[in-house]
């Protein structure tokens, strides 16, 4: 079994339920979904698909130890963390990629995430010599080499960058505009991080599904919900 953290959209946000019907899978009903009619976006996301709608805090690890035992420390660590404003989201497409990523910096979102990359790291297991060789083949820098040995993953702490991916690697821009008309202004719209969610792949290949969305602290902004002002 492979455990991951990710920030996931509240379930009332209009967010989170196109990007499920995006990528055709709701990892909270462990369902799958039915699609916009977009050409190619079923083979073009196959991979992007499996993960779920998602930005990644702590990456999927093979789990150590007990579950339940993970939980309850991801949520004393949440319980210190007040809910905060993401900023809006903006459409990207870096090395193929196309996603949403954060219009500017958030410290917040950065303490909350090398918060969780630490506290967690007794219940990874982790990979063997072979399995760091296959994953740092295609990691250019040595830092990301030494995160992903050390840490599990290539990109945390000044390597960490939020992004909520739609597609798989692309060699052209025609997703990304789909994409654009599809989801329209909804990326941009204030949203708290209120919780993150763990989320849980049974078996090799499996999609995710989640576990359990974790809160944190009370918000601190009053009268704005997730998605809307």
């Amino acid at each position: 079994m492979r455990v991951a953290v990710y920030y996931l959209p509240e379930a009332d946000d209009p967010l989170w339920q196109a990007g499920c019907r995006w990528l055709g899978w709701n990892p909270e009903t462990a369902l799958p979904c039915l699609r916009p009619a977009v050409a190619g976006l079923a083979a073009a996301s196959r991979r992007a698909s499996r993960y779920g709608f998602h930005a990644t805090i702590k990456a999927p690890m093979p789990l150590q130890g007990e579950l339940d035992s993970l939980v309850q420390a991801l949520s004393r660590e949440l319980a210190a963390f007040p809910a905060f404003t993401l900023p809006p989201l903006q459409y990207t497409q870096d090395e193929g990629f196309v996603a949403l990523r954060l219009s500017r910096a958030s410290p917040e979102l950065a303490r909350l995430a090398d918060t969780c990359v630490r506290s967690l790291e007794p219940w990874r297991h982790p990979y063997t010599a072979d399995e760091l060789a296959a994953r740092s083949r295609k990691l250019q820098h040595e830092r990301q080499r030494h995160y992903l040995e050390q840490w599990g993953y290539p990109y945390v702490f000044e390597e960490f960058i939020f992004h909520m991916t739609l597609s798989d690697q692309q060699s052209d821009s025609r997703l990304l505009e789909a994409a654009q008309s599809y989801f329209g202004d909804l990326p941009a719209q204030p949203r708290l991080v209120r919780s993150l969610a763990v989320l849980c792949e049974s078996h090799p290949d499996a999609p995710f599904t989640l576990l359990q969305r974790v809160p944190l602290a009370s918000g601190l902004t009053p009268g704005l919900a997730s998605g809307s002002e």
